[in-house]
């Protein structure tokens, strides 16, 4: 009994040594390539659809392996309108999939699905709101 426990012991630490240490479905190069050109698009698009905005900035952003050819991108960034003092931040993510076309040299990745979850609106500057009631009543 005592080296049956032990051989089960052997095989339950040989298995998880393995889980461990067996290469990602997906790899980091290809985690930080796809993180860099989802952050070019989100750049490219805030710029071209709200000119006046400025210091867009990244506070999250990651991305995780949901399938062998699936990837998750979850992301938070906010940026300033230059003429209403206020920071706009938005919270979302996308679903990528792998090309199954690709060639040796490049991997091709595609928008599956993209969701915006929630946006805030910070105000930068104060609001002033007159409370005074009018007297023409």
């Amino acid at each position: 009994m005592k080296y049956l426990s032990l051989l089960i012991f052997f095989f339950a630490m040989q298995w998880s040594w393995s889980l461990i240490h067996k290469l990602p479905r997906i790899s980091e190069h290809v985690h930080m390539d796809i993180q860099a050109d989802l952050k070019d698009i989100i750049i490219k698009y805030i710029q071209k659809n709200k000119a006046r905005s400025k210091n867009i900035r990244f506070e999250r952003f990651w991305t995780e392996s949901i399938k062998e050819n699936q990837v998750k991108a979850t992301f938070i960034y906010s940026f300033e309108d230059e003429i209403d003092p206020t920071r706009i931040k938005i919270e979302g993510y996308a679903i990528l999939k792998r090309d199954l076309n690709t060639s040796e040299k490049y991997e091709y990745w595609k928008f599956d699905q993209l969701y915006i979850l929630n946006n805030h609106l910070n105000f930068i500057e104060p609001m002033k709101i007159d409370t005074k009631e009018d007297d023409s009543n």
